[in-house]
Order: C-alpha cells, then structure tokens, then sequence
C-alpha cells in the first residue's frame, strides 16, 4: 500500500508513470512467479527461500537509500521481482502443501492468511505513525552511504523498518526452514480420475513422477512410523537431497586419463546443450500432461473469472491512498483505514474455515464473493471516509470467506510432486492482466483524483502554512513585486511555495484585502478538480462482473460435467 505513495512522493513520479513502473513489476513478478515456481519443484523449498531472502536484502536495501529514480527502477525491475515472486512461492503455497493434508488444508491457509495480513495491519499502522513526519538523521552515521542527506521522510523510514524486517526473516530461515513434507503411512493418497492416468502413482506412496523417495526409503519411513502417526494416518520426513550422478571413474589414479576424459564431457559446451534440451523436454511433458487435465482447465476459468474481482486489492493500494490524500490531507488515516483489511484477514479466514469447513467450496465462496463484489456502492454514490471505511470492512469480510477456500480448492486440484509447474501455469494469465490492470489505476487517478503538483513542495508535502515575505525574497523567487507578500510554505520542510511551478494564487500583496487559503489538501488547492464518484463507479462495476461469471459456470467448476459424461458412459 507504501509504495504507490512513495513513488509518486519521494521520487516524484506521475500517477501514470507510478502505474506503469507497479504495472512492469507486477508483470515480472508473475514471470519470476513461474520461474520460482519451478525452482521450488527442481531444488526444494529450502534453498529456494535463501537465494530469494538474499536478493530482496540487497533490493529492500536499495529502496530505502536509494535517491536516484535509476536505483529505484534497478531495485524494483531488477532485483524486486526475483526476491518477492520466488519467496511467495516457494513458502506460502507450494511448501504449506507439502506439509498439510487434504483434511487441514483449509484450516492451515487460512491460518497462513492470517499471519500474512497481521504483518501486513502492523505495517499499515506504523506507516501512518511515521507518515507525517520527517526524521533527523544521527550525526555518527556516514554521510556519503546517505547521498549526503541529513533527513529521512516518514515513508522512507517506513522502507527502512521493511529492510530489517528482511534480514529477520533471512536470519529465521537459515537455522529453522527445511524440506520436510507430509508422507501418507499407507498407499491411499492416490489421484483419481484423469488425474491418475497423466500421473501414474508407483510404489514410492502415491507420489507422481519423479518421487520425493525411493520405495526402499518410503518404506524404511513406514517401519520406522510410531503408533501416533499410524494412527492419524501420516508421519512428516525432511526429503532427501538430490545427489547429482558423478562421472564414471575407472580403476586410475585421480588425475588419470579416464578421470579427465570423463570431467571434459561433463563441462562440454555439448553436454550442457543436452543437458538444457532433456531438461526443456521434461518441463514440455508436464505442461503436456497438465494441459491434458480438465482438473487444471477448472483452476484456470476460476482465476480468470476472478480477475476484475481480484483487482479490488490493488484499487485498495493505488486508488485508496490517493484518493484520502488528496481529499482529506496528510492525516487523515489513510493506513489506518487500508490497515482494516489486514485486521479482518488475521483474525477472519480460521473462523470461516473452522464454520465452513463441511460445506461445498462454492456454497462458501459465491456469497463472499458477491459481497466483495458490492462493497464500492457506498463509495461511488457519497465518497468520503465513513464510505472508505465500510468498503475496505465490507471487501475484508467478502475476502475472508472466498479467497482461503479458492486456495485450497486450488492446492487439492494441483498433482502431488508437481504443484509449482502447475501453479507456474495458472498464473500465466496475469501476463495479460498484470501491466494493464495497474497502469488503469494510474490513469484512474491521472483523469479522476490528479495529484495537485502546483500546491506541494518537491517531495511532497502540502504548503499549508502561511507567512510573510519581503519584496525582496518575492522578487528572487520569481515574482514581480514592489511591496512585501502574504505566501505559503510547507510546514514540515520549511520549503516556500512562490514561482517556479507553484499556483500564482499562493501568494497575495500583503496589503491586499483577499484572503489567502494554503492547501492542506488538493480539494483547496486552487482550480483542482476531482471527480470521485465516477471513478469508484467504475471500480463497481467492474467487480460484479466476477461472481457473475462464476455463478454461470458453477456445473463446470465443480466437475459435474466430468461426473455426468461418466455416469452416460457406465449405462
């Protein structure tokens, strides 16, 4: 939710240019998504989560003391997507999975999607702590890392509190995260249906191919199962580590002639190339196989058909923010109203699952669905703060009850073993959606709430204070006057809002009988115009069009389809 404002705050960005800059990173967090994807099926989620820790230090990094708009694109481009993407696969879905069985699955996502939003309400509410602020630099820190500043804005401090909370996560997984996974003590979670026939079980326990252990290892793990674990049906093992097949070495001392013909073809350019081809076939035989599977077709329509209802989240970070700002000022709270979202998702999902955990996914997730659908209306009819806070209560409750169960229906969907390529796949159709859904709220606030530039110093700060200025002073800053001024200044800077691209009417003869009004909001800004209404009108609109969509194809979504071809084909 920071970063749409620390954009177009701390770097000056446009709201198209901050739309098109998210919508670039949303897209490659999509294709780094994939990439992770896969990373997490070849190496384990262990070695995945370090390499993404690491780079989203040095990218967090760059973001809180980078003042150049080149360090900032480099770590938001170039290093972000790797580091957030990889991470979010691997830990939150591919690695719960592994760990949970289809009777807990439910419960454990949405516990998952409590504790993700908890950090998420405590961020919300330190960003409008510090938001208003600006902070004094220590004198013993080195001014040259600090690009020679002495203050930190309250948003950059927030990006700074993000850096450590980084390194506290990496400092976690180094000693505690492992690859460990659920193992069935007896041969019974098999597929079924089409799923079975693209992915045959074999004796390793109802795993697809290539399985975690080898048959003599699941069985060594079954012998050794103790009386509880039989009991409740399952034991959790560490997978093994997957130990690359060294050369052939004859009968030769180390540095023979058989030992150095054997390393030259293992680093051959040649056996690199088929090394690269075998693996290329191999990933084209799980898409294959995938695509081959109706169960993959459901997960597909169901992530497109939520697509529009889906991008309330993002309305929530990009238009939110702007739309408080600029209506109601620097302290309104802005956070704090984002912030209820993250509340209602800590404490909401483990109480709908625990309430709905005996009823039909769909007969949980139509009804959240259509309210998240309806939560804008208020808005779009009288938008203030009251109508800000019933939305984002309303969206949080709708959310709650669908999007927890839409995981977990789509985590029971994905074949056992191959749960990132599947996963890789449905997300191949944010690709399409990722750019041009964020750079449509850019433009939303560009035409419907634009920033008011021309009553704000350069990093933001409204000049909402007033003060007396010589003629002087008047005349160095650009303004052609004989007789002392009546001006306005930002009060947090100190910086005076005379010439330059500042409004003319921000400045008035002292001796005038005009009343000068600095802005404390873009609504008293002179000649701004904002045109709200429309704008959450069309956030409405878009929203209901998803449960529509998925009330229309509940018989496929459901596989009823599937079961009725099945029963024809038995008569």
């Amino acid at each position: 939710a920071v970063q749409y404002q620390y954009l177009t705050i701390e770097f000056g960005l446009s709201d198209l240019e901050a739309g098109s800059l998210l919508g670039m990173q949303a897209w490659l967090l999509v294709v780094f998504g994939i990439l992770g994807a896969m990373l997490v099926d070849a190496f384990g989620v262990r070695a995945t989560a370090l390499s993404a820790l690491s780079v989203s230090v040095v990218s967090r990094g760059l973001l809180a003391f980078g003042r150049s708009r080149e360090t900032m694109t480099f770590a938001l481009l170039g290093l972000s997507p790797f580091g957030e993407a990889v991470l979010s696969t691997g830990i939150y879905t591919v690695a719960l999975k592994k760990l949970t069985t289809r009777a807990n699955r439910a419960f454990a996502f949405g516990m998952q999607y409590g504790v993700f939003n908890l950090s998420g309400a405590l961020a919300d509410v330190a960003a409008d702590m510090l938001r208003p602020h600006d902070f004094k630099l220590p004198d013993w820190l080195p001014r040259s890392v600090l690009g020679g500043y002495t203050h930190m804005s309250g948003l950059r401090v927030h990006v700074l509190v993000t850096w450590f909370a980084v390194l506290a996560a990496l400092a976690v997984v180094v000693p505690l995260l492992f690859d460990s996974m659920v193992v069935p003590t007896e041969e019974t979670d098999r597929p079924e249906g089409r799923a079975a026939a693209a992915f045959p079980t074999s004796s390793s326990g109802g795993y697809s191919s290539p399985p975690p252990f080898t048959p003599a290892e699941l069985a060594s793990l079954r012998d050794r199962a103790t009386a509880e674990e039989r009991t409740r049906g399952f034991l959790i093992a560490r997978a093994p580590k997957a130990k690359p097949p060294l050369p052939s070495l004859a009968p030769s001392p180390i540095f023979g002639r058989a030992n150095v013909e054997a390393l030259e073809k293992a680093t051959s350019p040649k056996s690199w190339l088929a090394a690269a081809s075998a693996s290329l076939l191999r990933a084209a035989e799980n898409i294959r196989d995938l695509c081959a599977l109706r169960e993959f077709w459901r997960a597909l329509w169901l992530s497109i058909c939520l697509i529009l209802l889906s991008k309330q989240w993002g309305d929530m970070d990009q238009l939110l923010p702007a739309f408080l700002e600029r209506h109601f000022g620097v302290n309104s709270p802005i956070f704090t109203i984002h912030s209820i979202n993250m509340w209602v998702c800590m404490v909401g999902p483990s109480v709908a699952a625990s309430l709905t955990a005996h009823l039909d996914d769909f007969r949980v997730m139509l009804p959240g669905m259509w309210l998240m659908a309806f939560s804008p209306v208020w808005l779009a009819y009288d938008p203030g703060i009251p109508a800000s806070i019933t939305w984002v209560f309303l969206l949080s409750v709708g959310e709650v009850i669908w999007s927890p169960r839409q995981s977990a229906w789509v985590a029971n969907l994905a074949p056992d073993g191959r749960e990132g390529v599947f996963l890789a796949l449905l997300s191949l159709k944010t690709l399409v959606t990722a750019l041009p859904s964020t750079m449509l709220n850019g433009w939303l606030n560009m035409h419907f709430q634009p920033n008011c530039e021309s009553c704000r110093d350069t990093i933001g700060h409204f000049c909402s204070e007033s003060l007396n200025i010589s003629a002087g002073d008047a005349q160095s800053l650009g303004v052609n006057t004989a007789v002392p001024m009546h001006a306005c200044r930002a009060e947090e800077s100190g910086h005076l809002c005379v010439g330059g691209d500042f409004s003319p009417r921000l400045v008035t003869p002292l001796d005038s009988s005009s009343f000068l009004q600095c802005p404390s909001t873009c609504v008293e800004c002179p000649g701004w115009e904002s045109h709200a209404s429309e704008m959450w009108f069309i956030v409405f609109i878009c929203s209901i069009s998803s449960p529509l969509m998925v009330s229309l194809s509940l018989r496929f979504l459901r596989g009823e389809d599937d079961k009725a071809t099945s029963a024809c084909r038995i008569e």
